[in-house]
């Protein structure tokens, strides 16, 4: 299942991934998306058997999949993730980032000859499933705002321009927090599945995607916090910043204060707009790791 805008320099891999696995006696299909959704609307609706999908797109793709598994009831078919998007948080958690290139196809045959599963925890928002993280405030509206033929050009650096951009405005919006039953005011708050975020950056030390948790980030203060907490990320401390503050939960309900349009993100995309109720579930599926 590949999406085929999704940010990848070398297009030749999966063609000779392809190849490869007809040498090798594999019966495949290849999809190919045309917009948003139809990895999930294609795995819901239509009829189909696999006893692997690989997916080649981003975190955004990778949750239509598991979307997809999850609405058609096949959450124990595994998925080989081979992320060609911005900043692939899930191949980075899974240890398989940079599996993407005609240079590393014996190592992607390797892991669908062998299939190494690691079993990952699926919380909801708002009944749909949530794959690594969902952000209000801040972050949220990086994503909304980002502007999307720049990020086809420029990749990352589209995320600063955009983040730039929303930085003065960041301690000025206010959301109504409910964890577990407990109230708080914040300025921003990304809910998390794992350890890492934007990339390689380590937000929650204590993050395991197998854990039937969620681990809430929030950050309350001024633009110099906001600042600080930027800086740390790189470093892993963003959670020892003045004006964070990192807990556990099993729900979290989130809401604006003033009741304006706020958007929410779902692993890096746009999801729609508050209120929005997270919740741990019974539900999980496999991934190949190394």
């Amino acid at each position: 299942m590949c999406n085929p805008i999704s940010g990848y320099s070398d297009k030749d891999w999966l063609n000779a991934l392809c190849d490869r696995l007809d040498r090798e006696g594999y019966p495949w299909q290849r999809y190919d998306t045309q917009a948003g959704g139809d990895a999930t609307r294609f795995l819901a609706d239509e009829e189909w058997y696999a006893d692997l999908i690989i997916v080649a797109g981003g975190d955004g793709t990778i949750n239509e999949v598991a979307a997809g598994l999850y609405a058609a009831g096949q959450l124990e078919v595994p998925v080989l993730a081979l992320s060609t998007g911005t900043a692939n948080v899930l191949a980075r958690e899974l240890r398989i980032n940079g599996l993407a290139s005609t240079t590393k196809i014996d190592k992607i045959m390797q892991l669908i000859a062998e299939r190494p599963t690691r079993r990952i925890h699926l919380p909801l928002i708002n009944g749909k499933v949530m794959l690594l993280m969902a952000g209000v405030g801040f972050d949220a509206w990086v994503v909304h705002s980002l502007d999307s033929d720049l990020k086809k050009r420029m990749g990352k650096l589209a995320y600063v321009v955009s983040m730039l951009k929303q930085l003065p405005k960041a301690s000025r919006r206010l959301y109504r927090l409910i964890s577990d039953g407990q109230s708080q005011t914040v300025n921003a708050a990304i809910i998390s599945n794992g350890r890492f975020y934007a990339g390689s950056y380590t937000l929650c030390p204590k993050g395991l995607l197998e854990n039937q948790e969620l681990i809430i980030t929030t950050i309350s203060g001024n633009t110099l916090q906001f600042i600080l907490a930027l800086c740390a990320m790189p470093l892993g401390l963003v959670h020892k910043c003045p004006g964070v503050e990192q807990f556990s939960a099993q729900e979290v309900a989130i809401d604006s204060v003033d009741g304006s349009d706020e958007p929410v993100q779902l692993d890096g995309d746009d999801f729609g707009l508050l209120p929005c109720t997270i919740s741990c579930s019974k539900h999980s599926m496999l991934f190949l790791h190394r």
